[in-house]
């Protein structure tokens, strides 16, 4: 027992430093700290102690309930470094999440946010703090980009969002892209919440103002903008844009009822003023008309209320602007009829002196004139012109003794013409003192004219008036300067504002118009304030958008750089990542190229990053460059080997294989690394010209084959021209020949080879449309044909009809004379076919005959019975020809036809076979015409007359 008093513990020793100095050697884990922790009496062990130790709970307590200050101070902050995890025995880190979720103390979290080691237990805290300026400044000086864009999300303040994308710009391409976007949706979101309250409080001020107002213009466009933003408005902004569109519609509507009425008033008024401008002369149903619109038509109007729109005002003030005009046009009718009546009564004077007997004087001419100046025109103008028409054309007749002082006239105002046209002249070339001389001429003769019309005179004073513009106008620069010159910059710099071009270009143009003003001030001193103000606005002004475009180029070209940039990562990482050994070098080679091509396609860099930029990509080119060059050699080595190959086939036998081996050659060729296209491009032209002389073998065959083809094409055309030539011929002696070389030449066509393909089509064409013309020439010919020799057999027929006419009229004295002239002219007419010429010969034997033997009286009675029974036969036969032709007969005819259809009719419906004299045959009907006479000539020449008529129309039938 003694000996264990000496033998305690020294963390039991009395002196607390002694128990201070134990404490430091004991382990965290030991029971012993936890109780020297909790009941040491002195502050120091204590805190020695628990700065030892590892129980969060512990520590939580004593950081609460121990009695020194120091030692609760000490206890927080060993309970927050170990929660923070920057002490080796500390606790799991599930387990310090778990306690961090159940700790509702703001300066832990925040100490947590700062100091912890691991990002978990930062992002933990951070989801605990809403302070978006403490938010801000973890996205910034946070270690770890997780926790930094987790920071970032929970920022909504546009100066911090601002102030994070400055910071970590150059540090943070994550992190600051992140954050201009989160800005950029920021900006758009509050822009698109106060154009939607635009758009709410515009509609709630629109007031209707007519059609063709502002407002009605603009709500179609308002309502189109609020469709788009409608979505994303809130209920109560929806529901006011509701309400002020239901105002604004409910006025519209109201608005147009009376707008319609006011529209037909009005159009009746223009009517009425239309119809003012027309009268000359007031009538009493004008009268009744002008009373409606001066008295009724305000009263009505009135009816309507006062105006509410812009476009009503307009319609009022046209109304009223109409009842004035027609008050004014009633009182100029009214003068227009008194002066007419004046200028009558002077033209009824000048008529009297124009028709007196006595001479005209110059002088009663001239108070004639005077007179008439002196009357009031009436205020119609047609009226007017018609008054001095008449005027001047009993003006002109007693003129017409005046002739030479007329000539004298016109030479002045000729003169005066050229003094005008010289004056027009020098004011054009800018040569004032030579105009203004010409100005006083031009003012002295007209004062002094003796005669100039009030046109001319008019004419010429417009003349003067616009030179005297032009006179001014160059009076004027010499009077302008520098005053003139800087207002004309400050115009031009004015101009600039909101132009559509170049930015460059206004720039540029900014910039001259600043030199040009320089150039003033240094030549003619410095320029007003005001006007100087107001020049510096402008450029300022016009320079804005310029600014704006020179920061976004800045920025596309930061953009080009971060492209570089990943190329020159991507080539960098292709080249460390890639096993050389087994690589695909077409891949490798793409790589390469389609790098160059977007490195020259991501457009210019700022010239401070230019240089770096550039030497780093090359450098990463030369080094893939180098591995690319060995392959690059086996290939070319490949490639002329295939050259060899192919130039061995040139002169071989089989060209099918030949031909078969350059096109495998062909699909071989593509490298797998290209060379230089200086080396590319001589290998494939050695290349080509060695598959070209192998498939020129081939070609000289398909030659071959193409030169017979196009003599089989000659060949064709020329058989295609003689068909043509065939064809055009009509002479009918050479028509046998004609066709029989048409078939030889079809013949030869047969058995004419193939012809181009691109020519087969038109050729045959061309060759069917030769026959198709030979055909159409045949049977034109054969039809003139028919019609000759049937005017032929006619003109013989109408020679028999005359002597058959002499059976009854001609003395027997005469007929012998007769007879001999028919027969000179009979045996003049062209030759018939035998098979027309006997019959119709026949028929002019007999009449001969019957005529030559004047004592056989028998014999020319029977002749004339037979051919006065024939006229019925001719009738019938006339009739059948207008019914085949669908002409109309003549009204005696009608009985006639009407029982030649009935009969024709019961044939059809019986089934009986067509008899000659009921359907006949217009060809056989109209040789049978030629062939038969009939009397009375009268009758018969009239039928003839009608079946001519009806053959003409059955011929142009067949030919349509």
């Amino acid at each position: 027992m003694i000996l264990s008093r000496f033998l305690k513990p020294k963390w039991q020793h009395a002196d607390p430093a002694t128990r201070q100095q134990a404490v430091q050697g004991l382990e965290h884990t030991d029971p012993t700290l936890h109780e020297l922790a909790r009941l040491d009496p002195d502050p120091s062990v204590r805190r020695t102690a628990l700065e030892r130790l590892g129980d969060l709970d512990l520590l939580q307590r004593l950081a609460r309930e121990d009695t020194d200050v120091s030692v609760q101070a000490a206890a927080a902050a060993r309970y927050r470094a170990l929660l923070a995890g920057q002490t080796g025995n500390g606790s799991a880190l599930a387990e310090r999440l778990e306690r961090l979720q159940h700790n509702l103390d703001a300066d832990l979290v925040d100490y947590l946010l700062r100091h912890a080691v691991e990002p978990e237990l930062r992002l933990a805290a951070l989801a605990r703090v809403d302070a978006e300026p403490t938010l801000a400044e973890i996205a910034q000086r946070d270690a770890h980009p997780e926790v930094r864009l987790a920071a970032l999300e929970r920022v909504y303040d546009p100066e911090l969002l601002d102030q994070i994308a400055r910071q970590s710009r150059n540090r943070d391409k994550r992190l600051y892209r992140r954050a201009r976007e989160r800005l950029d949706a920021l900006n758009a979101e509050q822009a698109s919440t106060a154009h939607r309250e635009r758009l709410c409080a515009e509609m709630e001020h629109l007031h209707w103002d007519g059609e063709s107002g502002i407002n009605a213009a603009r709500f179609p466009k308002l309502e189109q903008e609020w469709r788009d933003q409608e979505t994303a408005a809130s209920p109560e902004l929806r529901e006011r844009y509701i309400q002020a569109r239901t105002g604004f519609l409910a006025n519209r509507q109201a608005s147009a009822g009376r707008r319609s009425q006011r529209l037909e008033l009005v159009a009746s008024l223009e009517v009425l003023l239309e119809r003012l401008h027309h009268e000359t002369e007031p009538s009493a149903e004008l009268n009744a008309a002008i009373q409606y619109a001066t008295r009724e038509a305000p009263a009505a109007w009135a009816q309507f209320g006062p105006a509410q729109d812009a476009e009503i005002r307009r319609l009022e003030e046209r109304f009223q602007q109409q009842v004035q005009d027609i008050h004014e046009r009633e009182r100029m009718l009214q003068r227009s009829h008194a002066r007419a009546e004046r200028l009558r009564e002077l033209l009824q004077q000048a008529e009297t002196l124009l028709q007196q007997p006595s001479e005209v004087h110059e002088a009663e001419l001239k108070q004639l004139r005077q007179r008439w100046e002196g009357l009031e025109r009436p205020e119609s103008e047609p009226l007017a012109r018609q008054f001095q028409s008449s005027f001047d054309g009993l003006l002109d007749k007693l003129r017409g003794r005046l002739q030479r002082q007329v000539q004298q006239r016109d030479q002045e105002w000729q003169e005066l013409q050229d003094c005008v046209r010289q004056l027009e002249a020098a004011a054009e070339e800018g040569e004032l003192q030579h105009a203004t001389e010409f100005q006083e001429q031009a003012r002295h003769r007209l004062k002094h004219n003796i005669g100039l019309s009030r046109a001319q005179m008019a004419a010429i004073e417009e003349r003067l008036q616009a030179c005297a513009g032009r006179l001014g106008e160059l009076r004027d620069w010499r009077r302008w300067g520098a005053h003139q010159a800087r207002e004309q910059l400050c115009a031009t710099a004015e101009t600039l504002i909101g132009l559509e071009a170049e930015p460059t270009e206004i720039a540029q143009r900014i910039q001259q118009a600043r030199d040009a003003w320089k150039d003033l001030d240094h030549h003619e001193g410095a320029a007003p304030k005001a006007l100087w103000k107001r020049f510096n606005h402008a450029c300022e002004r016009a320079y804005a958008p310029c600014q704006a475009f020179f920061e976004a180029q800045n920025r596309e070209r930061r953009q080009n750089l971060e492209k570089k940039q990943a190329i020159c990562d991507q080539l960098e990482q292709f080249e460390t990542a890639t096993d050389w050994e087994r690589v695909d070098w077409r891949e490798a080679d793409r790589l390469r190229r389609r790098a160059q091509e977007q490195w020259y396609k991501s457009g210019p860099v700022n010239r401070t990053d230019r240089k770096t930029l550039d030497r780093r990509f090359q450098q990463v080119l030369q080094r893939l460059e180098e591995r690319l060059s060995i392959e690059r050699d086996h290939e070319l080595q490949r490639r002329q080997q295939l050259i060899q190959r192919v130039q061995a086939l040139v002169d071989s036998p089989d060209l099918r294989t030949a031909i078969e081996t350059a096109k495998k050659a062909q699909a071989e060729w593509h490298p797998a690394v290209q060379a230089s296209p200086r080396q590319e491009q001589v290998l494939w032209k050695e290349f080509r010209a060695a598959c070209d002389a192998v498939f020129a073998r081939r070609h000289a065959e398909q030659q071959a084959v193409d030169a017979e083809r196009q003599g089989h094409l000659q060949r064709k055309r020329e058989l295609c021209a003689e068909i043509e030539t065939l064809a055009a011929t009509s002479d009918p002696e050479q028509r046998d020949q004609a066709r029989a070389r048409l078939q030889i030449a079809q013949q030869e066509w047969e058995a004419t080879g193939p012809v181009p393909k691109a020519e087969q089509r038109s050729l045959d064409q061309r060759f069917e449309a030769a026959l198709y013309q030979f055909d159409q020439q045949e049977h034109t010919l054969r039809r003139t044909r028919v019609r000759d020799t049937f005017e032929n057999l006619h003109r013989r027929a109408r020679l028999c009809a005359g002597l058959e006419a002499l059976l009854a009229t001609v003395p027997a004295a005469e007929i012998a004379t007769l007879i001999a002239e028919i027969r000179e002219i009979w045996s003049a007419l062209p030759a018939l076919p035998a098979a027309q010429l006997e019959p119709i010969q026949q028929r002019f034997d007999t009449v001969v005959q019957a005529l030559s033997d004047a004592d056989n009286a028998d014999s020319m009675r029977e002749l004339r019975i037979r051919l006065e029974q024939n006229l019925e036969r001719k009738r019938i036969h006339c009739v059948s020809m207008e019914i085949i032709t669908g002409m109309e007969s003549p009204p005696d005819c009608a009985q006639l036809r009407m029982e030649y259809q009935v009969a024709r009719l019961s044939a059809s419906l019986t089934g009986a076979a067509a008899k000659t004299d009921t359907i006949p045959d217009p060809r056989a009907l109209r040789e049978q015409w030629c062939l038969i006479g009939a009397l009375p000539a009268a009758d018969e020449a009239a039928l003839d007359t009608r079946f001519l008529r009806t053959l003409d129309a059955w011929w142009q039938r067949e030919e349509d």
